[in-house]
């Protein structure tokens, strides 16, 4: 199927599954949100209410023969502001997409896309950073083996591998995590073989099997520091409206194409127990 129609130039479709394969390959913190269903019925502005449960309590003894008790299961208030994001609109003119192939409209909808990626992760952690869990780093973009382990700890024993969806950090840290015997010493029966080799989608290797990520959009420009995030699976929430839409507007005076792709989401923080944030200046 061909990305430009002779009359409009550009088929929207097709231009939005690009600018879609775009935005999955390029989040970092949105790929650990779990996809919690669509607003099809809702619309910007509104509110909606995210699924977040309470905990009951523990086991106790009971004397054969006791009744059981019961309790019913509660959510707790949980609301997000339904919003919508746009990337800047881009203009093609017909004699550029002859004379350079189509690549200005797949340049375009790879840039939408990356851009549309970046705003989803960016209002995705500044959700987790509204966890009550939060390490106070002894230096900036610097951490070392024992402030993780100590983050870690704050998970008390609930901290299963496989609870786990990672740790993501800016890239300032990266040299203290090559720094760690825990990170890249092969002899560890923890240590990944690929660790500090190899790095894929952001992933620079894992902790004690966790994968550890990189994402320059943990930033603290009052600070003028990175942070990072260790985030539990089920952490963080998202509900989409649509895949990124995109619309066109032809202007055939100047024989070109304005593109412009938006989306509308939703997003939570719905476990606040599930998120560490690591920085030197913590509120």
């Amino acid at each position: 199927m061909a990305l430009v129609n002779k009359k409009t130039m550009i088929v929207p479709d097709i231009y939005a599954s690009i600018v879609t394969e775009k935005v999955e390959g390029q989040v970092k913190v949105a790929q650990l949100a779990d996809n919690l269903g669509s607003l099809m019925d809702k619309e910007v502005g509104e509110t909606v209410t995210f699924p977040v449960w309470k905990r009951i309590n523990d086991a106790e003894d009971i004397e054969p023969g006791t009744a059981m008790t019961s309790v019913d299961m509660e959510q707790k208030s949980s609301t997000a502001t339904i919003k919508m994001i746009a990337a800047p609109g881009i203009r093609v003119y017909d004699y550029d997409n002859v004379v350079a192939l189509g690549n200005a409209i797949q340049e375009g909808a790879a840039q939408q896309g990356t851009s549309i990626a970046r705003k989803l992760d960016i209002d995705l952690i500044n959700e987790a950073k509204k966890t009550a869990f939060k390490k106070q780093l002894a230096a900036k973009n610097i951490i070392t083996e024992d402030e993780l382990l100590g983050a870690l700890e704050m998970y008390g024993d609930d901290r299963d591998t496989a609870d786990f969806a990672a740790i993501v950090v800016h890239s300032k840290f990266a040299t203290s995590f090559y720094k760690m015997d825990g990170f890249v010493k092969r002899d560890l029966t923890y240590v990944a073989d690929n660790n500090a080799s190899t790095v894929v989608n952001g992933v620079i290797g894992s902790y004690m099997g966790i994968p550890v990520v990189l994402s320059d959009r943990l930033y603290d420009t009052t600070n003028t520091e990175g942070y990072f995030l260790i985030v539990k699976k089920h952490s963080l929430g998202y509900m989409p409206k649509e895949n990124p839409f995109v619309e066109t507007n032809r202007d055939a005076s100047k024989r070109l194409t304005e593109v412009f792709c938006s989306q509308i989401y939703a997003v939570k923080l719905i476990d606040e127990a599930g998120i560490v944030l690591c920085q030197s200046v913590v509120g």
